[in-house]
């Protein structure tokens, strides 16, 4: 009964709704005819008849010459009601009325001004422009028209005004920066050849430049090309798009009880700082115009044959592009970098001698406005949301302006290093974020490890965090060098699990792993990134101990899922030792105060000469120099409205006895079984075990027949806890406590929840 009462009403509002379309097509149409008359009646007049001419001097007695601009008004409203099904005719008529009102009242004060004109404003315009000349004095009432007209036609056309106007001035700007560069360009051109007019005075048998019959001199080659990308015009993406397919396909999952559960919720982009659409990165075109003409003749008075090719402006530096003539060795171009920031007026000049890919030698000249580069407008480039890895990170952008973004998991661990207040905290703040956009809690874990006690304690409580020698009840950030040193010993057991259990997967690292255990039902395996804010703190307090994890992890960490970030404020040998550097690939290189400090940190000189606030130098695992980057700025506002969306989505979760092996990585979990094996091969092992008091493999071969079948049970066992070999012996101990509660999991039935409440008693 009650479908076939939906289905009468569905059918009922269906016909209701094929009623109310019928009935608007019919109105448009009447309304068409009604407006194609009034046209002819009021532009035409004799073929419309008798009514169409009382119409007509009705309506030019009321609105004067002003009537004539009625059916135009009724057209576009019949446009609007067409392509919107709707049709607004208390607006309609109010904006026809004030606009009519108001070019009536016009035109009578014309007729005021030029008295022996054929022009007539009507009635209405007369009596309004009369009532407010009569206060306002004619002027007024001028003004008052307009007013009436401007509202009206706001009401009627829905201008976005200020839409428009932006669009103007912006157009004003282009035309007005294409005019200064071609107004430097050619004061260029004039320099050049005076220039090369008295050159040629001196020396006469250099060849001439060619003068044109108008006496201009033609230049010897073009001005460089420009390559100028535009800070955050690109298309913002709608509200959390970077999770937008997830949340699509998982938006109402109905449980047992049928109540709809909610999937974990990336941040949206809304919380971090909008970019500005109208800054242009770099300097202007006529700036780019003088500083190549200064480049070259400072080249010039150096006898240097070589030209600007080609210029990259970026958001702090802007880098111009010299190619040197055949002939010329780079090292005299590079051996007077100090002379061009003279003749630049630069503080600080970066040589990249040359440019990989290109036949031509980079000078890096520092902005004189520095833009600030925005976490949002670098996570919403394509590079960043069409990358298939979670561990994708923001960078910043590189010199020449483009974004610049990296893989965790293919460096596969980070050092960052520079001097106090150079960006070192930001960029960790930025690496953080950009994991937290990418990856949910199940699919990615972070290890904080913050001395300071001031930095990474803004991400207390966000469901990311984890620690392998707590419960997820009790995980914060690690603030003290002895608890940062046994957090680092439990996740070399963690690793050390981990490579049994892919050993006995037969897989090679985690990507493989998730698949294998997609298909066999096992639980997926998480990155776990740790992150160190500064480790020479650590450094000092426990070395040997840091250093031994530090080196383990680094050297058999990246294929299951485990990457360093490891940030410091002092790059001497005695924090980044060579066991450290050695395992770290990729580094991040801030301003530092040295030429020493720069080549224990990339092997090469150039963060000394670095403008700080976030500009460094990024190696790369496969880059063969290092890349300047302008870091992405993220304030502690924006943090800490991240953290509180996460936060409000539950705190940290999984499983506290991860490197005992007491589960198997699931909630109310039962450990034995998976892996290869299966229940009952595990309760024979098990129950094996407690007949005879021990443990061995030649025991377990005995009884299932197979030596490898044997070693992998005892593998499985020692995973899940049931056995263990205490440090610094070879004997196994057996937890017999555990095997009984296992064993009576067996034989309680499923739905017996006190059985699973004993078991995790004894066995937590």
């Amino acid at each position: 009964m009650a479908y076939r009462t939906i289905r009468k009403k569905s059918k009922k509002k269906s016909a209701k709704k094929q009623d109310s379309h019928f009935c608007l097509t019919a109105v448009q149409i009447f309304s068409l005819a009604v407006v194609l008359w009034l046209a002819l009646a009021l532009w035409v007049g004799e073929q419309s008849g008798p009514y169409g001419l009382t119409v007509k001097n009705r309506m030019l007695e009321v609105f004067g010459q002003a009537a004539y601009f009625t059916p135009l008004f009724f057209l576009y409203w019949l446009w609007r009601s067409v392509k919107y099904k709707t049709l607004a005719v208390f607006t309609l008529i109010f904006g026809v009325l004030m606009t009519l009102g108001g070019l009536s009242a016009e035109i009578t004060f014309l007729k005021t001004v030029f008295p022996s004109s054929s022009l007539a404003g009507g009635s209405v315009g007369a009596a309004l422009f009369n009532a407010v000349s009569s206060i306002a004095g004619k002027a007024g009432g001028c003004i008052f028209a307009f007013a009436c007209i401007f509202m009206g036609i706001h009401v009627l056309f829905a201008i976005p005004w200020i839409a428009s106007m932006q669009k103007f001035i912006d157009l004003l700007r282009r035309d007005f920066s294409v005019w200064m560069s071609a107004r430097a360009d050619f004061k260029t051109k004039i320099t050049a050849a005076k220039n090369q007019q008295e050159q040629n005075s001196f020396k006469p048998n250099q060849p001439r430049r060619v003068v044109s019959e108008d006496n201009q001199y033609t230049p010897a080659k073009p001005l460089p090309k420009i390559e100028r990308p535009v800070a955050g015009m690109i298309k913002m993406p709608p509200r959390g798009s970077l999770n937008s397919a997830a949340r699509n396909k998982n938006e109402e999952i109905l449980d047992k009880t049928d109540k709809p559960k909610k999937e974990f919720e990336l941040p949206p982009l809304d919380l971090l700082r909008e970019p500005n659409s109208s800054d242009v990165i770099g300097p202007t075109d006529s700036e780019i115009a003088a500083a190549t003409h200064r480049l070259e003749a400072t080249l010039k008075d150096f006898d240097i044959a070589a030209s600007v090719t080609g210029v990259a402006p970026g958001p702090v530096v802007t880098r111009y592009e010299i190619k040197p003539d055949p002939g010329v060795k780079i090292s005299s171009i590079v051996s007077i970098s100090n002379d061009i920031a003279l003749a630049m007026k630069a503080r600080g000049i970066r040589v990249e001698a040359p440019i990989p890919g290109k036949d031509a030698i980079g000078f890096e000249i520092p902005n004189e406005k520095p833009l600030v580069v925005t976490m949002r407008e670098i996570l919403q480039e394509d590079s960043f949301i069409n990358s298939k890895f979670k561990t994708t990170v923001a960078l910043g952008r590189y010199a020449d302006g483009h974004p610049a973004s990296a893989v965790i998991s293919k460096m596969p661990h980070l050092l960052i290093a520079g001097a106090t207040n150079s960006g070192k905290s930001i960029c960790v703040h930025s690496l953080i974020i950009s994991l937290l956009y990418r990856a949910k809690p199940d699919e990615l874990k972070l290890l904080l490890i913050d001395p300071k006690r001031v930095e990474l304690t803004l991400y207390e409580g966000i469901p990311h965090l984890y620690d392998p020698k707590t419960s997820c009840e009790d995980v914060a950030v690690v603030k003290d060098a002895v608890g940062a040193v046994k957090s680092l010993q439990a996740l070399v057991k963690v690793m050390e699990k981990r490579m049994q259990i892919f050993e006995i997967a037969k897989v090679k690292n985690i990507e493989s792993y998730n698949v294998w255990a997609e298909n066999n039902g096992e639980e997926k395996a998480f990155y776990i990134v740790v992150i160190i804010d500064e480790l020479a703190d650590l450094m000092l307090q426990t070395k040997a101990a840091i250093e031994d994890s530090v080196q383990r992890l680094t050297q058999m960490g990246r294929a299951l899922g485990i990457h360093l970030i490891l940030s410091t404020q002092r790059p001497s040998t005695n924090v980044i030792t060579g066991v450290i550097k050695a395992n770290l690939p990729s580094r991040i290189c801030f301003q530092v105060t040295s030429k020493i400090d720069s080549r224990v940190v990339l092997d090469a000189n150039g963060a000394d000469t670095l403008l700080g606030k976030g500009d460094m130098l990024y190696l790369g695992i496969s880059d063969p120099k290092p890349n300047r980057i302008q870091g992405c700025y993220v304030s502690e506002e924006e943090v800490t409205k991240i953290a509180d969306f996460l936060r409000a989505q539950g705190g940290p979760d999984y499983p506290f006895q991860i490197f005992l092996g007491a589960q198997d990585g699931q909630e109310g979990g039962r450990p034995g079984e998976g892996l290869g094996t299966t229940r009952e091969e595990m309760a024979q092992a098990l129950t094996l075990i407690k007949e005879r008091k021990r443990i061995s493999q030649d025991l377990l071969k005995a009884h299932f027949g197979s030596s490898a079948r044997a070693t992998n049970i005892l593998s499985v066992l020692e995973m899940k806890g049931f056995i263990s070999k205490p440090a610094g012996t070879n004997r196994w101990e057996v937890h017999f406590d555990l095997i009984d509660a296992y064993l009576i999991e067996l034989q309680t039935p499923q739905n017996d929840v006190g059985g699973d409440a004993a078991y995790e008693t004894v066995y937590k």
